[in-house]
């Protein structure tokens, strides 16, 4: 059951959406009101320069007949409180080591709708997931934010001694759908002006399988559903370079407390180069993609427990000539 503090936090959410709104009566007669007027509403453009920052989606979508193909790495630890200077200097301060590799491809059904498979490293995990921008900014600030629905299906592949390597006793049946998770996020962006964009990522994730655990400082166990809220931004510092930065904060009293399990946050750059988008940031989860990293980040930055991490993207034309 949720607590107070989750029902908290939708109700701002859904009080800040409110107010962005009060000009109008609400949200789809404004929609339609401005598709009635036949006026050419000019939309913001490039509010992100690419799909996603580190963790954090972007209400960023591929092109309508585009392919995206990202090759995203992420490395071990730079450095680690808990270990000496030579200890790190052995794996080349965390080169030698990759904690996740995942790649994908993701194409543009519409310019607004985007599906996408990819595959990582950690927990074998194959997902299946689709974006869609429903609401688009406008330049005169009367549509002041883009929003878009971003939701994703995790299946692992490990095998079932792995799946269930945890736990102590195995006394029910092995079913298909204990590989399964999902995620679903609503991303709410703005681009306040030329060199500042923000948003906010309200963020469930459910998971059909646990392993029993318990908070050794609280005592409260862990469960099958999270209620996330990520915030992420970027500024401008060139035409083609811009620095970011993303959290999320995960409600569950799980988490509280918990001197296992951290908050991710990742902090970059990105470099656009033509075609190609280079991502390069510094974060403190091993997992890469959300129904893995959301849930499972064991390494924090207070212990100087962060991660290299890259990113390359190439988009492809499949528009017929």
């Amino acid at each position: 059951m949720m607590n107070r503090k989750v029902f908290s936090l939708f109700l701002i959410i859904l009080i800040f959406l409110s107010q962005l709104f009060s000009q109008e009566d609400d949200l789809l007669k404004l929609v339609e009101d401005i598709e009635k007027s036949g006026k050419n509403r000019e939309y913001v453009f490039a509010t992100w320069k690419a799909y996603r920052l580190g963790n954090a989606q972007t209400t960023e979508t591929v092109k309508k007949n585009h392919l995206e193909y990202r090759i995203l790495h992420r490395f071990g630890n730079v450095a680690d409180a808990n270990k000496t200077l030579n200890q790190i200097a052995h794996t080349a301060f965390g080169l030698d080591a990759a904690n996740d590799i995942r790649m994908s491809l993701e194409y543009g059904i519409t310019n607004d709708i985007t599906i996408a498979l990819g595959r990582s490293r950690v927990n074998e995990l194959v997902d299946l997931s689709a974006k869609w921008r429903f609401l688009k900014q406008t330049t005169d600030f009367k549509i002041p934010v883009s929003i878009a629905l971003f939701s994703s299906m995790g299946y692992t592949t490990m095998s079932p001694d792995r799946l269930y390597a945890n736990v102590a006793v195995k006394n029910f049946p092995t079913r298909e759908a204990h590989r399964i998770n999902y995620v679903t996020q609503l991303i709410i962006a703005s681009k306040l002006n030329s060199w500042l964009s923000l948003e906010l990522l309200p963020t469930w994730l459910h998971r059909n399988f646990i392993v029993q655990t318990f908070n050794p400082n609280t005592g409260r166990e862990d469960g099958n559903d999270y209620p996330i809220l990520g915030i992420a931004g970027r500024i401008k510092l060139s035409h083609r370079v811009t620095f970011f930065a993303d959290y999320f904060y995960n409600f569950h009293p799980y988490f509280k407390d918990n001197p296992n399990v951290f908050m991710p946050l990742s902090v970059g750059f990105e470099i656009e180069t033509g075609g190609h988008v280079f991502t390069l940031f510094f974060a403190n989860n091993s997992a890469i993609v959300e129904n893995n990293f959301l849930v499972s980040t064991t390494d924090t930055w207070s212990k100087a427990q962060i991660k290299f991490s890259f990113c390359i993207s190439r988009t492809f034309s499949l528009k017929k000539e």
